[in-house]
């Protein structure tokens, strides 16, 4: 039976938080579009609605990169986690594309103006974005707790919600004053906005999933080398992501040492790397010097 961390409980305990307060905000959007026929109320059901669909699969990610190393993933399964959070963007970008094109098929086309600002439209996006918010900041301090890209990715979405509520709250005042015109602009101005969450998730993502350096070098050379019996610390890799982090470095000691010794130095070097830079795991090759 797979054990499951108490880091993996809790990730998908906040994302089961906030699936349902994601079906609680979408419920009501639906109401304020039924009230409005506004195409930005729209934008954001459908924003809403995806957010929802991205919870019940960054749950089944969650899920996923919770196993252990096994035989075919001796380094586990948290990069699936990080996976997620870039096929997050592909969600995003369906997103980004059906808005513009609804928001350019009305400017071309004259006389689509039933639209109406409704206070419970009004106020339904008020809420959004208050709730929004309260849930941005919640998931992104669990997130950076957790050391959890899912949880990171899923918070920046949230707050692209925070973001485009408050674009569509302004549209719909807009409107309210006698420029229904405003509607499809301000569902481009959201598109921009999710496409910029969408950016900010892939430049954060892509460095990880392609195992860019982690780390300085010459972090993990003054600590090696800060014990006395290792004369130099060279070849240094790194890997990961904070809470994932992966080492892998030389160290020369005297050439007199027996094998016991040498092994020794290393254990010690691997305790001291892993323990004062947060190091998951760390591999030290040993050569005489």
């Amino acid at each position: 039976m797979t054990n499951v961390s108490p880091r993996s409980v809790e990730v998908g305990r906040v994302l089961r938080g906030v699936l349902w307060i994601n079906l609680s905000i979408l419920s009501l959007k639906v109401a304020a579009l039924v009230s409005s026929h506004a195409l930005s109320v729209a934008a954001e059901t459908v924003h809403s609605s995806l957010d929802a669909t991205n919870n019940v699969f960054a749950l089944w990610i969650a899920r996923l990169a919770s196993r252990g190393p096994d035989e075919g993933h001796p380094y586990g399964h948290h990069k699936f986690e990080t996976l997620g959070a870039l096929v997050l963007v592909g969600f995003l970008s369906i997103t980004v594309f059906e808005l513009l094109q609804r928001s350019v098929m009305h400017l071309m086309v004259s006389g689509l103006t039933n639209v109406r600002a409704t206070p419970l439209a009004i106020w339904v996006m008020a809420t959004s974005m208050v709730v929004g918010l309260a849930v941005a900041i919640w998931e992104t301090r669990r997130g950076r707790a957790l050391g959890s890209d899912i949880l990171l990715a899923d918070a920046a979405h949230t707050t692209s919600d925070v973001l485009t509520s408050a674009a569509v709250l302004g549209g719909l005042v807009a409107i309210r004053a006698g420029y229904p015109q405003v509607d499809p602009w301000i569902t481009i101005l959201v598109a921009v906005l999710i496409a910029r969450t969408g950016w900010r998730i892939l430049r954060d993502t892509v460095p990880v999933l392609v195992d860019e350096r982690a780390m300085d070098p010459v972090h993990i050379q003054h600590v090696a080398e800060s014990i006395g019996d290792v004369s130099a610390a060279y070849r240094i890799r790194s890997r990961g992501r904070a809470g994932e982090m992966f080492a892998e470095l030389t160290i020369a000691v005297a050439a007199n040492l027996d094998v016991r010794q040498g092994h020794e130095i290393a254990d010690e070097v691997e305790r001291r790397v892993a323990g004062e830079l947060g190091v998951r795991e760390v591999v030290v090759h040993v050569e005489p010097a």
